[in-house]
């Protein structure tokens, strides 16, 4: 009998010649990790294939996976020559993505660059069907991905080639090249554009690049954020003073070019005070509403008398603690 002639119809489940089945080419994880691979070939050894892959049949007489590649290639591995499979319907490129994004959302997630491959991929197909750009929210309800992440793995999709291969490699994370681009190359090119004219976008963010792969202290993601304020307060600096260069320029400037100085020192030398102070008193504003707020509720003495205890005791260490400065 043909593989044409044995093909077990849609909705099927049963055993299905290994031959006769086909890795799917679009399959968003690109990497197998052969310590999880190893685990699955130990226990399908013992245990057999317990949950069926899934297939659906093609003009042909073949079978191309939808669910499933890692029991495949284990059960291949171990050299067995049938599998249990649950046959679907044929589907089309859109409807194959939907379905893998569904089912990795539930179970292991795709890694960075792999998912924002398949969903540049989903993009593309739903461009093709319609004369209209697919939007966030509709990614969001195909896919089940949050807005933001949809739009950072759009993102990752206009890096260059050699920062891409640093993601998939994870050499360098994603969320740290969506942190750079956020908080340094973004706010500089709107606030201090002549810093980007003169250095160049690319050799900016390169500069970064380097000090990440370089280890130098200060270039981990929370880091990158400390740029943003040093660039808002060079900007204010600027607007003040009528003038078009800030002094906060020139630490921004050695930032990209002195490979050696770090985030860091540019933080503590420049705004430090100045930002963790206005974070200081925005908490003080808050802690005060706060003690309003429960006097309000307190509904006898002993209770007052707590809070007001709590709020006197502040109040003395605080004026201790002045009194040594």
């Amino acid at each position: 009998m043909s593989a044409t002639q044995s093909k077990a119809p849609a909705g099927d489940l049963r055993s299905l010649p290994m031959d006769q089945i086909d890795p799917n080419p679009g399959n968003p994880r690109l990497i197998f990790p052969q310590e999880e691979l190893d685990k699955l070939i130990e226990s399908i050894s013992h245990e057999g294939v317990l949950v069926p892959i899934v297939v659906f049949p093609n003009k042909d007489g073949r079978y191309t996976l939808v669910d499933g590649e890692r029991r495949f290639r284990s059960a291949r591995d171990l050299g067995l020559t049938d599998i249990p499979a649950l046959i679907t319907g044929e589907r089309t490129e859109r409807d194959l993505l939907v379905q893998m994004f569904n089912i990795h959302l539930i179970r292991e997630p795709w890694r960075d660059l792999p998912t924002a491959k398949a969903l540049g991929r989903l993009i593309e197909e739903i461009g093709n069907a319609s004369t209209d750009a697919a939007t966030d929210k509709q990614l969001r309800s195909l896919t089940g991905l949050s807005v933001e992440r949809i739009k950072q793995l759009k993102f990752a999709l206009t890096l260059p080639e050699k920062w891409q291969d640093y993601v998939a490699a994870g050499t360098i994370p994603l969320n740290w090249f969506w942190e750079l681009d956020k908080n340094v190359i973004r706010p500089l090119s709107t606030e201090r554009p002549s810093i980007v004219g003169d250095l160049g976008e690319q050799n900016i963010a390169e500069a970064f690049i380097k000090k990440r792969l370089d280890g130098i202290s200060g270039t981990d993601t929370v880091s990158l954020r400390k740029v943003r304020p040093i660039i808002k307060f060079a900007k204010a600096d600027a607007d003040a003073t009528g003038e078009e260069k800030s002094h906060l320029d020139d630490i921004i400037r050695s930032l990209v070019i002195d490979e050696n100085f770090t985030i860091e020192e540019a933080y503590e030398d420049t705004v430090q005070i100045t930002v963790e102070t206005d974070k200081l008193g925005r908490r003080a504003e808050t802690m005060v509403a706060n003690f309003q707020r429960l006097l309000g509720k307190a509904s006898n003495e002993d209770e007052l008398e707590y809070i007001k205890g709590i709020g006197q005791d502040l109040i003395s260490k605080l004026s201790d603690l002045f009194e040594h400065y």
